[in-house]
């Protein structure tokens, strides 16, 4: 018995050597969420800093550009308009945090192996809805636990955690928002919202806050196209 249990255990027993070797025994799906769970969090960090060091940088040369004449100084000015909408520049103003928590009743639900124990967590599509549902409200800038949300964000489960622009993240997820705090809070306390569904389960996995005054940090994703183009011609009028 002892030699067999030792068999098992040595071969239970995962180390970087052997890791590479039991990839190919998975499903593709499995093996892609294995890999998309494992990403290095201080690499990770290290890009987005140098991400915004590279952004500063070109700010200063653009605002340095934009002092030489008035033509200058007006394509500058739209420059920056751009970016702060396409949320490459840090904002502030006037916004609302909302805290999403996991039921703490829900771990006792999975320990008794309850089948709706999953109602109680949340999920990527909780934080997504609630993403929606701010943007909807007026909200001009969303942050997810300090991850910038901008045009090609995403949000996936794997496994326990949750993808922001590939970066992991888990409950509890703070989200907030720039935009008239007062319309905000009043949207997402409208009944039958996603938040009013959360709470349905217990009313203690949401915390909603208004602040006179939040910050937001720029996007630092991915901003490469491989794919999408400016057309070089006008399309043709398929009418005639």
């Amino acid at each position: 018995m002892c030699l067999v249990l030792g068999f098992m255990v040595s071969m239970a027993w995962v180390t970087g050597e052997n890791r590479s070797t039991r990839m190919g025994f998975l499903a593709a799906d499995q093996a892609r969420r294995i890999n998309e769970g494992t990403i290095d969090i201080e690499k990770f960090e290290e890009l987005r800093a140098e991400v915004n060091r590279l952004q500063a940088k070109a700010t200063d040369l653009e605002n340095a550009l934009g002092k030489q004449s008035g033509q200058a100084k007006l394509l500058n000015e739209n420059l920056q308009e751009t970016k702060e909408f396409a949320g490459l520049t840090e904002v502030e103003g006037p916004g609302l945090r909302v805290i999403l928590k996991d039921d703490p009743n829900a771990q006792k639900d999975i320990e008794m192996g309850a089948i709706l124990a999953n109602n109680g967590i949340i999920h990527d599509s909780d934080v997504l809805r609630v993403v929606n549902e701010l943007f909807s409200g007026g909200a001009e800038a969303i942050a997810v636990d300090g991850i910038r949300v901008a045009a090609g964000s995403s949000f996936r489960c794997v496994g326990p955690t949750i993808l922001v622009n590939d970066m992991k993240i888990a409950a509890p997820v703070t989200i907030e928002a720039i935009g008239d705090s007062k319309e905000l809070f009043g949207g997402m306390n409208l009944p039958g919202g996603v938040l009013s569904e959360i709470r349905s389960q217990n009313p203690a996995m949401v915390e909603l806050e208004t602040f006179k005054q939040i910050r937001l940090p720029a996007f630092a994703g991915k901003m490469t196209k491989r794919f999408a183009r400016a057309p070089k011609e006008k399309p043709k009028d398929e009418t005639k």
